[in-house]
């Protein structure tokens, strides 16, 4: 009787650790299914969309239960067209610049800091910004590289550079 119980026991344990395998090797981070990168638009909406559903910005909360995840910047004041900080955790947060049609001196100053050094300052008096462009030249992804985040890994990817 022993026995029977004890292979009945294993049975369930071996079933129950199969139910939890999953069957595939699909990375989701979220409980909604990641959408197909063909999905988004190759704006910047849809830049914004991608970057947002990839880090799954959507989680997070501050220490107060607030959605601090999406912040309004003054990119105008940098000669972009648009711009949206994403902030990815409590010491961590992206800058995305749509300059896709700036054409101003601002715009262009900035934009050969970036290609000359990598970095921009975005305020005269502020911090220096370690800076992507995205392979099409419109689009800015910007971060404080003093945080302590791998921005390369869960930002700047050759994914975005290249498909925006």
């Amino acid at each position: 009787m022993k026995k029977i119980l004890a292979l009945i026991l294993a049975l369930v344990f071996v079933l129950s650790l199969a139910a939890c395998g999953g069957g595939g090797t699909t990375n989701v981070s979220t409980a909604d299914e990641v959408k197909s990168l063909d999905s988004y638009s190759k704006d910047f909406d849809g830049l914004k969309s991608y970057l947002y559903d990839f880090n799954g910005i959507k989680r997070y909360e501050d220490k107060n239960g607030n959605n601090r995840a999406v912040i309004d910047i003054y990119y105008d004041m940098l000669g972009a067209d648009n711009g949206v900080r994403y902030v990815l955790n409590d010491n961590a947060y992206v800058e995305i610049y749509d300059f896709s049609k700036a054409d101003n001196a601002t715009a262009k100053a900035i934009l050969e800091d970036i290609k000359d050094d990598g970095v921009f300052k975005p305020m005269p008096d502020g911090t220096d910004m370690t800076a992507a462009i995205t392979d099409s030249g419109k689009y800015v992804l910007a971060w404080d590289a003093t945080r302590n985040f791998d921005y390369q890994k869960n930002v700047a990817t050759d994914t975005v550079i290249s498909n925006w």
